[in-house]
């Protein structure tokens, strides 16, 4: 779950707000057991990032997210104001684990650019892979949502990428 923990306290206060009565009943989990659970009719709808699993579905675009490299402080790239994505060109990021539709996504940005996936490591959640990267274990991309405000923070560096700037379809 790479939307829900990050949007849902953003958007929650004002739908209790304008819609006092509305009951929700929200359900975190990765998107191929979502789209199971919608097919079945367990849920009417669905937040998540568009993957061709979701095709099949009528889709509205919420926003579109970009992604950013996430660093240790440390690292060489930590005070640029942007990273080229040739940059990660033979380089090894860090990821999410099989079944997060964010790893797909970011690894297929990473590869374009000629960056490798850490295989010896899959994150469970970005916060692992946040904390991965202050200990200094490698880079990463992170969305936008997840990112603090502040540059860098708790060890971590945030810089956007761009040519091209990485994103995902939130729908």
């Amino acid at each position: 779950p790479t939307v829900g923990p990050y949007l849902l306290p953003k958007i929650l206060p004002q739908l209790k707000e304008e819609f006092p009565e509305l009951e929700l009943f929200l359900h975190e989990a990765q998107t191929h057991q979502l789209v199971r659970q919608l097919e079945e009719g367990k849920l009417d709808c669905l937040v998540l990032a568009s993957v061709a699993e979701t095709a099949p579905f009528k889709e509205i675009e919420v926003y579109n997210e970009p992604l950013s490299v996430a660093v240790p402080c440390g690292h060489e790239w930590a005070q640029l104001d942007q990273v080229d994505m040739l940059e990660l060109n033979g380089k090894t990021v860090l990821a999410l684990g099989d079944g997060h539709c964010l790893r797909d996504q970011a690894l297929g940005f990473c590869f374009a650019a000629g960056a490798k996936d850490d295989e010896r490591f899959k994150a469970t959640s970005l916060e692992t892979l946040r904390n991965m990267v202050a200990a200094g274990a490698g880079i990463t991309l992170l969305p936008q949502l997840s990112i603090p405000a502040e540059k860098q923070k708790d060890g971590v560096c945030y810089i956007p990428a761009v040519n091209p700037t990485p994103s995902r379809s939130i729908v």
